[in-house]
């Protein structure tokens, strides 16, 4: 545990105060003036500008790494301490990614958070009123921000000390906090909900707390204790980390807290029907880069001192971008196919291979998600595109090209052989005339959350960050209750979400994949459901420990795939074009990234709960470490 000090001089430069763009103009301060402790509790306008730098501490995901690089949806290209997490290399003294700023539930950011809210709600009562400030409404915002970083404390390690003393320097010396378990944890975060649900808003400025939140986070938490990881007792041997409450009051409190959203009336479901299903595509993909009806809680990016790169840090190098968070083969084969049936096309292991598209008749969010080799990025390409004609610009040319006039390149195929011929490497790879060193290994991009009209290099956009939106409400219901054995809801619940893109409903598309409409198979088809529905979003990581599975999704061989076109018989073409196949065969083969020693990735039962660091068990001699993480 991490706790700061009990008198400061709080440091405030105008662009700290203003660390959300939707306040950006709260109030004029002159940069660099400090304030005491007494001054800013002195002062409504002075303890909002100090609880709009907690919403700081509540980490998204619209970051060059993420939790998605840790999971089976995709690979993270740059490392930055992920490879050792997903080969489980971490421990105490080693934590990796889990110590870097863009985890989510890194401990010491996390605490200093707390720490703020902490002070906040020790002074509050005593900051007079403004007619400019609600000082109620600044106390909700206090409580929830520390019940929603506490969430994700949980989520992270288990069981954590519940801290809600000011402690000063000297105290951080001789310090004695143990691990409060899950079910205390679970009972103060509610209690904070609770606490600022009345405080609370219905509506808000993008960006700020709201009832809505509180709502959502009580059924995301509830939620997840509920899940199996909580109750083992076989894996999850830690006692600070088991649940030994009722699992199916939690999913009855989860699923209630959903409803409550679902049927309020302050947020929507996106009908994107009607059209062909890129254009259902098209308008799902909106959803995720806009301030749409469904958001319930966003990071808003709405100025230039608050900017989101994903476009130059996720976007493929043919555009001068990073190719940060790439997709897997895994993750692109579970999307299902127009009719609801799953098909993984004969690409699913290492050299298996195929001749002609096998991305032809999926569903819109696959459309919407995934960039692939030939599918449309939306934009023109750099002045430097050449050799590519410009009829190409907006097409990702993610594979190799046979050409007449062609260079000597080289297909290094998942068997080990090589195939050389006159060709061209795509603009979108490792071998492309563009920032090769930053193209995919999988050979693909995360699509959902960049708007591609925009310039990643020279602009960031103003795409908002998902904390929390309704589909996942749709999806917590759903799951609860499927646990709660009330099967015909569930299905409900589904085909809300299913429908309004188009999809077959639930028992249709059951029988489709030769399932039957009972629990076993109707969690399997949720899990599916989730992995589609919020996937780069944040929730995978969590998802697959939770329920479990994590032994079978995280030990699964990293794969992407190579293609290459070569000219049919009797063609001839000077440069790739549009994709033709009449004039091209275009050729896929499944391929290992181990072979060139990016991953090795193997799951180990100590990777259910995050390492706590060293330090912080010399520091704090109370804490007790999760196991395995020596």
């Amino acid at each position: 545990m991490r706790t700061y000090i009990k008198n400061i001089a709080v440091l405030f430069t105008f662009t700290c105060i203003l660390s959300l763009a939707a306040c950006s103009d709260f109030m004029d301060l002159k940069p660099n003036e400090q304030y005491t402790e007494e001054d800013v509790f002195n002062s409504a306008g002075l303890t909002q500008g100090l609880i709009n730098n907690v919403y700081s501490y509540v980490v998204d995901g619209a970051r060059e790494h993420n939790t998605t690089g840790l999971t089976d949806d995709a690979y993270f290209t740059h490392n930055y301490g992920q490879k050792a997490v997903n080969e489980a290399n971490v421990s105490e003294s080693d934590l990796q990614w889990y110590n870097d700023d863009n985890c989510p539930f890194k401990w010491s950011r996390v605490y200093k958070g707390i720490y703020y809210t902490n002070l906040v709600l020790a002074n509050i009562d005593k900051v007079p009123a403004d007619n400019d400030y609600s000082v109620d409404v600044i106390k909700g915002e206090a409580y929830l921000l520390r019940a929603y970083l506490y969430s994700n404390l949980v989520r992270g390690f288990g069981g954590v000390p519940i801290v809600t003393d000011i402690y000063s320097l000297d105290d951080l010396n001789n310090i004695s906090i143990p691990r409060s378990d899950v079910n205390d944890c679970l009972a103060f975060i509610l209690q904070d909900i609770d606490n600022a649900l009345p405080l609370l808003p219905e509506t808000a400025a993008l960006g700020r707390l709201t009832k809505g939140v509180a709502i959502g986070l009580k059924a995301r938490i509830s939620l997840h204790i509920a899940s199996p990881l909580y109750a083992d007792r076989t894996v999850n041997k830690l006692d600070v980390n088991q649940y030994n409450g009722d699992r199916s009051a939690l999913y009855r409190q989860a699923l209630a807290s959903a409803k409550e959203l679902i049927e309020g009336g302050n947020y929507a479901l996106v009908d994107c029907r009607g059209g062909s299903v890129d254009d259902i595509a098209n308008k799902y993909h909106q959803i995720a880069i806009s301030n749409s009806d469904e958001m319930i809680f966003t990071k808003q990016f709405a100025s230039s001192k608050v900017t989101n790169w994903l476009p130059l840090q996720h976007g493929p190098n043919g555009y001068h971008n990073w190719s940060g968070t790439t997709p897997t083969q895994d993750f692109v084969l579970s999307f299902e196919m127009e009719d609801g049936s799953l098909s993984d096309g004969g690409l699913v292991k290492v050299g298996d291979s195929k001749i002609g598209s096998p991305y032809n008749g999926r569903e819109p969010r696959f459309y919407a998600n995934v960039g692939f080799d030939g599918s449309v990025w939306g934009r023109k390409r750099p002045s430097d595109a050449f050799p590519l004609d410009p009829t190409l610009l907006g097409n990702l040319q993610c594979g190799t090209y046979e050409l007449s006039d062609g260079v000597n390149v080289t297909v290094n195929l998942p068997d080990g052989s090589k195939l050389d011929f006159k060709g061209v490497y795509g603009i979108d790879t490792r071998q492309g005339p563009i920032e090769d060193w930053n193209g995919s290994w999988t050979g693909y991009y995360e699509k959902k959350l960049i708007d591609t009209s925009v310039d990643g290099q020279n602009f960031p956009q103003v795409v908002p960050w998902p904390h929390m939106r309704l589909a996942e409400m749709y999806l917590i219901a759903a799951e609860a209750c499927i646990e709660l054995d009330q099967l015909e809801e569930a299905a409900g619940y589904l085909d809300a979400l299913r429908t309004r893109i188009g999809r077959p409903d639930t028992k249709s598309t059951l029988a489709v994949r030769g399932q039957s409409f009972n629990k076993a198979d109707m969690r399997e088809f949720l899990r599916h459901e989730r992995r589609s529905e919020l996937s780069f979003e944040d929730s995978r990581y969590y998802d697959v420990r939770r329920w479990m599975i994590a032994p079978e999704t995280n030990s699964k061989e990293l794969t992407g795939i190579t293609v290459f076109a070569r000219l049919k018989p009797g063609k001839t073409q000077n440069r790739p074009y549009v994709r033709d196949e009449n004039t091209w065969d275009y050729h896929y083969y499944v391929r290992s990234l181990e072979v060139v020693d990016r991953e090795y990735r193997k799951w180990d039962d100590k990777m259910y709960f995050a390492p706590i660091k060293r330090d912080e068990l010399r520091r704090n001699t109370a804490l007790v470490q999760n196991p395995g993480m020596q």
